[in-house]
C-alpha cells in the first residue's frame, strides 16, 4: 500500500481500531521507538481560490512518532495531541513496509475500515445535498 494511502487511512480511522491493529505487533515483535511520541505545531498552507496565492491559514497541532519493528522504520504525524493513537499508527506504517506475515491482514483491515470511511462521507454528503445552494441561477437575466 503507498504511503500516501496509508496515511490518510490512518488519519481518518478510530483510536480504537488502530490500537486493535498495532497491540498484537506490539505484544509479539521486536519494537523500539526512536522517537517519542510528541506534540508539535503543523503550519497549514492554503491555496486562495481566484488568484491561486499560497498562504498560511495558521497552525495545527499535532503529534509524531518515529519506530523501528523488526529492522523496519514507521513515522505518523496526525492532527491531535493523542500520543498512544499516533504510536500506534507508526507501528502500523512500519508493518505495512515491512514482509512481516501480519502485513497481509492489517492491509486487509485498513482496506476494510477506508470503505466504511468513504460510505460514511458518502452518507453525509447525501444528508446535506438538499440544502445545496446553485449560486449559477443568479446570472439568469429577467
Amino acid at each position: 500500500m503507498e504511503a500516501q494511502r496509508l496515511s490518510k487511512i490512518l488519519g481518518n480511522c478510530p483510536k480504537e481500531t488502530i490500537e486493535a491493529l498495532a497491540g498484537p505487533v506490539m505484544e509479539t515483535r521486536s519494537v523500539s521507538v526512536i522517537r517519542k511520541p510528541t506534540k508539535t505545531l503543523v503550519m497549514v498552507r492554503m491555496q486562495e481560490t481566484v488568484a491561486k496565492a499560497d498562504f498560511f491559514l495558521g497552525e495545527l497541532l499535532a503529534c509524531e512518532a518515529l519506530v523501528e519493528v523488526e529492522g523496519q522504520k514507521g513515522f505518523a504525524l496526525m492532527a491531535g495531541d493523542d500520543t498512544q493513537k499516533v504510536l500506534c499508527a507508526a507501528v502500523l506504517d512500519a508493518v505495512c513496509k515491512s514482509r512481516l506475515p501480519e502485513r497481509k491482514a492489517i492491509e486487509d483491515a485498513l482496506l476494510a475500515e477506508e470503505e466504511k470511511i468513504a460510505e460514511s462521507r458518502r452518507q453525509e454528503i447525501r444528508k446535506h445535498a438538499s440544502s445545496r445552494v446553485q449560486f449559477n441561477t443568479l446570472d439568469v437575466e429577467y
